[in-house]
């Protein structure tokens, strides 16, 4: 890689007949092409007013898109006394002495608006990106500590938090993908991750299962089972519907303000407790079968979501620390120390309004003694502390925003506000529209299922829309892409109505990451019909004269913008802003491969200047396949080649 380090880079713009690059604090010339062409404007811009060369740096800034321009000159940022920013402007531009990397600038009201040359622009861009491949878009000093000789911020990421036995939700699904995002973003960026799957391991719910695998699963009948995972869930669906009539009964009694007590302490629900006590307890045959559903559990969400490409380092749950004595007392000590917590109706509970935050009153123990989830996520906070010494901890957990700001707040008055500051949490409006499984028991595996189904389906039926060979073979990938595009496209209060149909179709709204994926796989065709590849060392100076017009000059224009697309998606850890960019790609990259298409037959031979031209070309889309293909792999997708 010639250009990534400064004394490569140093040669490589003499070696295209520029001047030496000057240095300028917050230019990272080396991962962003960008701030060369920044660097370059600013040292020209300097000859020519009298300012401190780092304010010159920053009042220029990259236009909002292509069609304003590249650069911006801001001028009222130069901060000049007693010189109108407008007149500067015009005559600023009369002396803007010429550069090679720039058509010639021109003022518009207090800017000066400039261009990349579309004649030297790709004997700079496309080496650039071609030496750093996979890298490109990447910035991996952000994650450094502050002393970077001590390594890489460590960062961990929660986020699918499916529960044992229920079943698994679109809120579920759009917590993975969008977590796996996060974690693949804070990879990009320097950061070691921890991604933690937090499983709702622990609980009633649980006794209400362990009951029932009593009651229901004898030897023979676990042997019959072929599907222990949806047995499990299916087991939990039915004793559900046996436990209803007394939730039924004992909110009946609540509005009628009788007392429930007695209700409490009988029928399904007093077993479903004295069954969860029996684990609280760490009684052996009760722990034993909570092991045995934990690990058929995590064998299968281990599996399963290898089809989404998301591989945990640890499964985690509410049981680690409500098996662990310690870290739950830890908590309740500091909590009692500091006065935080009171006794009320039976329970213990913190009342947040009266420590200054409107957020009510949470249970930290019901009034029957266990532990609440409040109290649990406290102490799993302290614990992974420990732990991992994390620099950072991002939930991503469908809205629980009140949930999630109490367990901040309580970290805060525990004397821990360094520790407060670290938490984030990434929240999604609830799916108002599930997708049930024909048998009522939904899991993750079979709504992959179904997006793998719909899209073989529609591949089948209109193949010329499909032009992908393999189809059977690349239907699973294509549809499971798809389906991760399209949550990825979602906004954080978007309604998250998922239709499986428009979801394979590669036309419409929903179904426009199916056409990214097909454009993408005819990019990749067109660029291996080419015979030989040129060597790193002959791309600088190849004929690029027939890049020079649109669309193929903006298509390069917008590949220079890559690397601002990924810091801006991690600084906001928003996915839309990667893939709207990589959308507008596909969009100028479909115009250039039409007019190509148009233009077959066009001479003949090596040498000929249809030839030369269509070199050119594929070195612009390998470079245009690459940042897609970095692009994609940030959101968790893997590209379809074929």
């Amino acid at each position: 890689m010639a250009t990534s380090s400064l004394p490569g880079l140093q040669a490589f713009v003499a070696q295209i007949g520029l001047e030496p690059l000057q240095t300028f604090a917050k230019a990272d010339t080396l991962n962003n092409p960008l701030d060369i062409y920044h660097s370059y404007l600013a040292e020209s811009l300097q000859a020519l007013v009298e300012c401190d060369p780092d304010v010159i740096y920053n009042s220029i800034q990259l236009s909002k898109t292509i069609e304003d321009g590249d650069l911006d000159i801001v001028l009222p940022k130069l901060k000049l006394d007693g010189i109108k920013p407008k007149e500067l402007a015009f005559e600023l531009v009369k002396t803007f002495p010429p550069h090679p990397l720039f058509a010639a600038p021109f003022p518009d009201s207090v800017h000066i608006r400039a261009l990349f040359s579309t004649k030297n622009a790709p004997r700079l861009l496309l080496p650039y990106v071609s030496d750093r491949k996979a890298t490109y878009g990447k910035f991996p000093a952000l994650g450094l500590q502050d002393q970077p000789e001590s390594g890489s911020k460590k960062v961990i990421v929660e986020f699918a938090r499916p529960n044992i036995a229920r079943p698994f939700t679109i809120d579920h699904l759009r917590s993975s993908i969008l977590g796996a995002y996060v974690s693949n973003i804070h990879e990009a960026m320097g950061y070691s991750v921890v991604r933690i799957n937090y499983l709702g391991d622990w609980g009633k719910n649980l006794g209400l299962l362990g009951m029932g695998w009593q009651k229901y699963s004898s030897e023979e009948n676990l042997n019959e089972q072929t599907d222990l995972f949806r047995y499990i869930h299916e087991l939990y669906a039915k004793m559900e519907d046996e436990i209803q009539p007394e939730h039924e009964a004992r909110k009946k009694a609540l509005q009628d303000g009788q007392d429930i007590s007695a209700l409490e302490t009988q029928g399904l629900v007093a077993k479903r407790d004295a069954t969860f006590k029996q684990m609280e307890d760490s009684e052996p045959v009760a722990m034993a079968l909570w092991e045995k559903i934990r690990a058929i559990s995590i064998e299968y969400y281990t599996e399963t979501f290898s089809k989404l490409s998301i591989k945990y380092d640890e499964y985690s749950g509410e049981s680690r620390v409500s098996l662990d004595p310690e870290a739950i007392a830890h908590v309740e000590s500091i909590l009692k120390e500091k006065d935080l917590w009171e006794e009320k109706d039976g329970a213990w509970v913190i009342d947040f309004d009266k420590h200054g935050t409107r957020l009510g009153t949470a249970a930290i123990r019901d009034r029957h003694g266990s532990t609440t989830y409040l109290l649990r996520d406290i102490a799993t906070v302290f614990d992974r502390l420990k732990t991992h010494d994390f620099d950072k901890m991002v939930y991503v957990v469908c809205e629980q925003d009140v949930h999630f700001r109490q367990v901040f707040k309580a970290v805060e008055l525990m004397g821990r506000g360094d520790v407060a500051s670290k938490l984030q949490h990434i929240t999604f409006n609830k799916s108002n529209s599930p997708v049930l499984h024909p048998g009522g028991v939904q899991l993750l595996g079979d709504i992959l299922d179904q997006c793998e189904n719909h899209m073989r389906e529609a591949m089948n039926l209109d193949p010329d829309e499909y032009q992908i060979e393999n189809r059977d073979t690349v239907a699973p990938a294509l549809g499971i892409n798809s389906l991760i595009l399209h949550q990825l496209s979602l906004k954080k209060g978007d309604s998250n109505n998922l239709d499986f149909n428009l979801l394979a179709s590669p036309t419409g709204e929903m179904g426009s990451g199916t056409n990214l994926q097909l454009c993408y796989a005819k990019l990749c065709t067109e660029i291996a019909g080419v015979g030989s590849y040129p060597s790193a060392e002959e791309i600088p100076d190849l004929d690029y004269s027939s890049l020079s017009q649109p669309p193929y000059s903006d298509l390069l224009r917008l590949i220079a913008r890559y690397p601002v697309a990924t810091q801006s998606s991690f600084e906001k850890l928003d996915p839309g802003i990667i893939l709207s960019y990589i959308f507008r790609v596909i969009d100028e990259l479909s115009e250039c491969l039409a007019i190509d298409e148009s233009e077959k037959g066009e001479g003949k031979g090596e040498s000929s200047s249809a030839a030369l031209k269509h070199l050119a070309r594929v070195v612009l889309y390998e470079n245009v396949r690459q940042v897609l293909e970095n692009g994609l792999k940030l959101l968790g997708v893997t590209p379809i080649s074929q």
